[in-house]
């Protein structure tokens, strides 16, 4: 299984887009869903994110919530990272992750993996059942979202 998740709020204007923090209300959504997702017991490992400022604060402070460590960033989570990068990232991974990162990729690699169209507003969580040997599009499964 996997948890895939979208940073919280950030933000609007910056300098530079991977430097955009989270908001108030972003940092108080992203420890909210984290505690829901608490609740749901996940077996991660730790919390891995983009490299962005505003996936990294949200990552530390789901890390935070379920007594985690917060893993080295992963370039392929960028908002324009390569789906078929990522998916290969994440069906190869040994251990129980949570990701965090942007959109439109969290959209499309949901798609790529399940078939589901999603539009995750910030600070959502989903989790998807991933079938060992399926490397292909739309043979894993989207069972829950926060």
């Amino acid at each position: 299984d996997v948890v895939l998740m979208r940073h919280g709020e950030a933000q609007a204007l910056s300098y530079q887009d991977a430097a955009r923090p989270l908001t108030q209300w972003g940092r108080e959504a992203v420890r909210a869903v984290a505690l829901e997702l608490a609740k749901k017991a996940p077996s991660a490992q730790g919390v891995r994110s983009s490299p962005y400022l505003r996936a990294r604060q949200s990552a530390e402070i789901v890390a935070e919530v379920l007594a985690v460590p917060v893993l080295a960033d992963a370039v392929e989570l960028v908002p324009t990272g390569d789906v078929d990068q990522l998916t290969a990232l994440l069906l190869a991974e040994a251990e129980p992750v949570i990701w965090v990162f942007h959109m439109p990729l969290i959209g499309h690699l949901i798609r790529n993996l399940t078939g589901h169209e999603v539009y995750p507003k910030p600070a959502s969580i989903f989790g998807l059942r991933l079938f060992p040997g399926a490397q292909t599009s739309n043979q894993h499964r989207l069972e829950w979202q926060l």
